[in-house]
Order: C-alpha cells, then structure tokens, then sequence
C-alpha cells in the first residue's frame, strides 16, 4: 500500500478512526447522479485498456492535462491511447493538492491493488498491469461496480435517449440496479416521462442559472404529480473556450464557476410551485461556494408535513468536491440547517472508477465528525448519523413511493 493510503488515511482522530471503520467502510454506495454509460453496463464492456476505462470519459482529468501544458492531442486528439495514458502519468504527480492525486492513488489501489504513485518513471509497469488485470472477467464493467458495492445507480440521461439498455439491465443479472434519470428535458413530453418512470426513473436534474423559463415550471409540476425529485446544478459557467467546445465537446472540462445564484429568482420559483401544491422534492447544488449558506438556510424555507428534508442542499459539487469543499458544505449545514437529514455524496462522475469517491466522502466527513468529538462539540455516539448521511438518507429518498402512469 503507498505511503499515505492506509488505513486510516485521512482520518486524524481515534474517533473518526472508529466512524468509519465500524460504520461508514462497510456501507453499499447509492449513486443518485452520475454520467455513466448505460450501454457498457448492459453490454458488460470488457475494456481494451486502462486509457479506455479511466481517462477517455473523464473531463476531470483533461483539465488538469490542459493546465499542466499536455497537448491536445494526448488528450482528446487522435494519439494513442498509450500516448495519452503517458500523458496522464507525466501529470499526476503534478496534482499534489488537487483532489485528483487523492482520487488516482485510490482508484489504482481499490480497484487494481497498486500502490505505487503513477508517474513518468512508473507508467510502463502500471500500463502493463492494470491493462493485464482488465483481461480477466473481475473487470467488466459490471464486475468493477459489484467490486465497489455499488447498490443503486442514477444515470442522467437525454429526454431523447435509447432507455433499452436501462430494460436489458432490469432483465439481467446485474447485482447494480441502474435506473435512468431525466436530464435537461426541454418539455413536459408525457409519453417519454411514462417510459423513464416504467424503467425505475425518481429524479430529473435540470442545469440553469435562470428560473424564470416556463418549460421548468412545466417540467416541475410535472416531477411533483409523479413523486420525482427535482435536482437543481445551478452556478456553472459552461461558455468559456469555443476553441476547447469544438475539440472536446460540450462536456469537455474547460467550464468555469459562475456568479452566484440569484436567491430571489430561486424563491419565487420554489414558492410559486409551493402555493400550486405542486413544488417536488428538490436538491439545490451550486458551484458558487458563496451561495453555501443561503442555500443551508433555504432548505429550512420550505417543507411538507411528514417529510424530512423536503429541500436539500446537494453534496459539495465538481469543482468544490475536494476536502476543503466538502468540509465547508458540511458546516454551512450543519449551522444553518439539519445535517442529519442530508442525503450525501454523488459522483456526478462519467468514470466507473470514480466510485472510490464515495470512500473519499467518508473519510473527510468521518476526520470532520471526529475532530468535533475529540474538540468536545459532539458527543462521540455518532455511527447512526454516519450511516444516515452515507448512505440511509439517500435510500429513503429513491425509495420513495411514486405515482405509476
């Protein structure tokens, strides 16, 4: 194992030794937004080479490269996919203090047992073995979820997408159940919402800045009738480079964050809906890290007899998803709102492996808890709201009933 991932690896206290191994470690993972690619699950893709599984997919990663002066075309240009995982190697130890070099030593370590740091000195070895250990059926696509106890899965998908594969997957043996979730949908499309929700679907997330559109309206009296929740990515700056959105697409990792969220446009929103009787269950996630507290706050604005947490304020999101955010997400709630209600970590992830993310949640909010007890804050009881945060909340959330069309 490498020097710095233990087992103990970021957990700084006895107590937030004793959290998370006795109650965060061993929990299944619920996924409720990620990126992943329905049609390798229900295919069961065996990946032709580590290129292929963890940086082809993964804007993330293309960032970092683009920063660190990587060519374009070790990126997401026509080198080969060895070429482009040298790349890669050449900029990982060039991540100290990004989250990255965290989540790169964890992935290559859960999910290929190796410990050695990924570098230019290290990439032949390391190419080699987990390309070798993609060869076995321990590595499908598939395998590598069940590896990661990989419960649930919420895929966003296009109002137009192909959902066979979401029906092929309910037929088949998959331990991972993968459920389609509605992404940016540009109308309330009755029929298309009906074949989504036969096939599992309990959330649509839309992306804006903006609440005055009318076909969100629509869309969020519609989610409310059927017992969706509405997930709301608000803040992102997605216009930057037009050079860098020809080349990589519109998911290419070149956005930026945003100016913060307009918190009266937002309210009306949330408030027209309400005085309809049709406001959903929603989750507001924001990269603006000034909107923090406004948004702990507004989850307390509005509610519903009987239901808790009925406004959640999502997990520290894409570029706020490191340490430091995670841990101002954490005391923005818990200060302004109820953290024993929140519904926990996502991956927002177009990479199978990121799955490993999920142990990185715990570990800081296990060291975050811990270090209040060791401070004298918090009791040192803490294993039920650990369990809730990580993954019971969340659970109850999907598992909530639904209007069937």
């Amino acid at each position: 194992m490498s020097s710095f991932i233990h087992d103990d690896f970021l957990l700084t206290t006895p107590a937030a030794r004793r959290l998370y191994h006795e109650h965060a470690a061993g929990l299944p993972i619920l996924d409720y937004h990620n990126h992943l690619n329905a049609r390798e699950l229900a295919d069961d893709r065996q990946f032709e080479n580590i290129t292929q599984l963890w940086l082809a997919t993964d804007p993330y990663k293309h960032r970092v490269m683009r920063l660190a002066g990587v060519p374009e075309q070790l990126i997401t240009g026509d080198a080969s996919d060895r070429e482009k995982f040298a790349g890669w190697a050449a900029t990982v130890p060039q991540t100290l203090g990004n989250p990255l070099f965290h989540w790169t030593a964890l992935e290559l370590q859960r999910y290929f047992g190796i410990s050695e740091t990924l570098s230019t000195a290290t990439v032949g070895r390391i190419w080699d073995q987990c390309n070798e250990r993609l060869r076995s059926p321990e590595f499908t696509a598939r395998a590598l979820l069940a590896r990661a106890k990989v419960e649930c899965l919420c895929t966003a998908e296009p109002l137009e997408a192909d959902l066979a594969p979401y029906a092929r997957l309910a037929r088949s043996d998959c331990k991972t159940r993968m459920l389609p979730s509605l992404r940016d949908a540009e109308a309330p499309d009755t029929a298309r919402l009906d074949e989504f929700q036969r096939l599992g679907c309990r959330l649509a997330d839309h992306a804006v800045n903006s609440f005055d559109s009318a076909v969100l309206w629509a869309c969020a009296r519609e989610y409310a009738q059927r017992g969706w929740s509405l997930h709301l990515h608000i803040g992102a700056q997605r216009e930057t480079s037009t050079r860098l959105r020809r080349l990589a697409g519109p998911a290419g990792g070149y956005a930026t964050i945003g100016h913060a969220c307009d918190i009266a446009g937002l309210c009306r929103f949330l408030d027209g809906l309400e005085q309809e009787g049709c406001l959903p269950r929603t989750v507001l996630y924001t990269l603006h890290p000034a909107d923090y507290a406004a948004f702990a706050t507004l989850t307390g604005s509005f509610a519903e007899d009987g239901v808790r947490g009925k406004i959640q304020f999502g997990p520290a999101w894409w570029y706020n998803d490191h340490a430091l955010g995670i841990r101002q997400h954490l005391d923005a709630l818990a200060h302004y709102g109820l953290l024993s209600t929140f519904i926990g970590m996502t991956t927002d992830s177009r990479c199978l492996l990121s799955m490993s993310r999920h142990e990185y949640f715990r570990r800081v909010f296990c060291a975050w808890l811990g270090e209040k007890v060791a401070a004298g804050e918090l009791p040192a009881d803490l294993g039920a709201l650990v369990r809730a945060v990580c993954y019971e909340n969340a659970r109850e959330w999907l598992m909530q009933k639904r209007t069937e069309k």
